[in-house]
C-alpha cells in the first residue's frame, strides 16, 4: 500500500491499492491501463460520447479531453478499488489519483464535467463528490449551464429515452412486491427500489411508505433509465440518488 496525505475537501485518501500506467482514455469516466484492463471511475458519470443512433451529449468530448490532459504528463497513476471490484461489464471500478494525490474523479466533478453518483456498495467519497458538485452547480459550470442538466419531467420521456438522466415527478402510485417498492411518476415511468438496498435507506423507513405520505411531493432523481415491457423504469440504490422522499 502507498500512503498519501489525506485532504478530505479534495476527496483524497490515506492509501492506494495499486500503481499503474494509462494506455488510453476511452471517455470522461473510463480509462484503459497499460495492462489492457478497462477501469470505470467510481462515484461519477460524465456525458456520453456518440454511439449507435445517439449523438454525443454536450461536454462529453470536453470531459474526455480534460481527462486526457490531466493524464498526458503522468508517468503513473494510483488506484483505490471499490468494495465491488468489477461492474456487470467486467470493468474494474476505482478512484483514480495523480502522483501528487489529486483525485481525478473529484477534479472532473469540480470542473462541472461529471455528475456525482452512488452505486452501492461503492459509497466511499460519495459525500465529498456531491459537495464538489454543489459548488459546480452554483457556478453553473459546463454541464450545469446546459439544458442536459435540467431535471426533466417523467411524463415527458418517450420509450427511446434511455440512459443516464435527471428526472423529476410526483408519485401517483406506490406498488409493493416481495422484492421491491415501485414509485410510479407517470403512466409509463416507474422508479424501483429493491429490498436488498433498503439498508441504505434506513432513515426513510421505506417499508412504511404510502401514497398519502408522498402526496404533493416532487421527487428529483438521477440514474439510468431502462426500457421494460414498453415502459421505462429507473432503479434507485442509494438516497443520494433521490431527493424529496
Amino acid at each position: 500500500m502507498i500512503a498519501t496525505q489525506a485532504l478530505a475537501d479534495d476527496c483524497r485518501v490515506q492509501r492506494y491499492d495499486q500503481t499503474a500506467s494509462i494506455l488510453k482514455v476511452v471517455d470522461g469516466d473510463t480509462v484503459v491501463l497499460a495492462s489492457k484492463q478497462k477501469v470505470r471511475l467510481i462515484g461519477i458519470n460524465t456525458p456520453e460520447l456518440a454511439h449507435g443512433h445517439k449523438k454525443a451529449e454536450p461536454y462529453a468530448k470536453m470531459a474526455k479531453r480534460y481527462l486526457q490532459k490531466q493524464l498526458a504528463p503522468a508517468k503513473k497513476v494510483y488506484l483505490r478499488w471499490g468494495i465491488q471490484h468489477k461492474d456487470h461489464y467486467g470493468r474494474l471500478l476505482a478512484h483514480l489519483f495523480l502522483e501528487d494525490g489529486q483525485n481525478l474523479n473529484a477534479m472532473l466533478v469540480k470542473q462541472g464535467l461529471a455528475y456525482a453518483i452512488v452505486v452501492p456498495p461503492n459509497t466511499m467519497l460519495a459525500d465529498c463528490y456531491f459537495k464538489l458538485e454543489q459548488r459546480a452547480q452554483k457556478k453553473e459550470k459546463y454541464i450545469w449551464s446546459s439544458a442536459i442538466s435540467r431535471f426533466r419531467l417523467a411524463s415527458q420521456f418517450n420509450i427511446k429515452d434511455t440512459g443516464f438522466s435527471l428526472v423529476k415527478g410526483t408519485v401517483i402510485r406506490i406498488g409493493k412486491s416481495k422484492g421491491s417498492i415501485w414509485l410510479q411518476l407517470a403512466p409509463a415511468f416507474t422508479v424501483r427500489i429493491k429490498r436488498n438496498d433498503f439498508k441504505y435507506f434506513r432513515k426513510l423507513n421505506l417499508a412504511r411508505l404510502s401514497v398519502d405520505s408522498l402526496k404533493g411531493k416532487t421527487l428529483y432523481l438521477r440514474g439510468w433509465v431502462y426500457q421494460w415491457k414498453k415502459k421505462l423504469y429507473m432503479r434507485i440504490r442509494h438516497p443520494r440518488m433521490i431527493m424529496g422522499l
